[in-house]
C-alpha cells in the first residue's frame, strides 16, 4: 500500500492532509478489494503492476477524501429564531443511488491505471 511520501512525490497528490491519509488510503484499499471481488482487474498495458495499483489507490483515496469533505459540509446546519441561534451537525444519509455513483467514480479514477471490467481480452 502506498505511503504518504508516495502520494505526494510520485502520485503528486495535493489534496489529502497527512493526518487524513491513513484513513483515506485504507478506504481506497477496501474499495479496490471490492472491485476485485466483482470485476476482472489488471494493470493498464505498459504500466508496472505494483506501480499501477499504488497509483490507482492514490486516485481512489483522493476521491474518498473529496466525498468526505462534501459529506461534512452537507451535515452542517444552522437555525436562528429571533435571538436564539443553534448549530448542529447531522450525519449525511446517503441513498443507494449516491453510493452506486460513488462506486462508479472510484472505478473511473482507478481506471486511469487499471483495466476494470467483467470480461477483459487477453493481452
Amino acid at each position: 500500500m502506498p505511503d504518504y511520501t508516495f502520494y505526494r512525490e510520485i502520485y503528486l497528490g495535493e489534496d489529502i492532509p497527512e493526518a487524513a491519509f491513513p484513513r483515506c488510503i485504507q478506504r481506497a484499499a477496501d474499495e479496490l478489494a471490492r472491485m476485485r471481488d466483482v470485476y476482472a482487474v489488471v494493470p493498464r498495458p505498459g504500466l508496472d503492476p505494483d506501480h499501477a495499483e499504488a497509483m490507482a489507490l492514490c486516485a481512489i483515496a483522493d476521491a474518498v477524501y473529496e466525498f468526505h469533505q462534501e459529506d461534512e459540509a452537507r451535515g452542517l446546519a444552522s437555525v436562528t429564531v429571533g435571538s436564539v441561534s443553534e448549530s448542529y451537525t447531522a450525519p449525511p444519509e446517503l441513498c443507494a443511488t449516491t453510493l452506486s455513483l460513488r462506486a462508479a467514480h472510484y472505478r473511473h479514477e482507478a481506471g486511469y491505471y487499471l483495466r476494470i471490467g467483467r470480461w477483459l481480452p487477453h493481452a
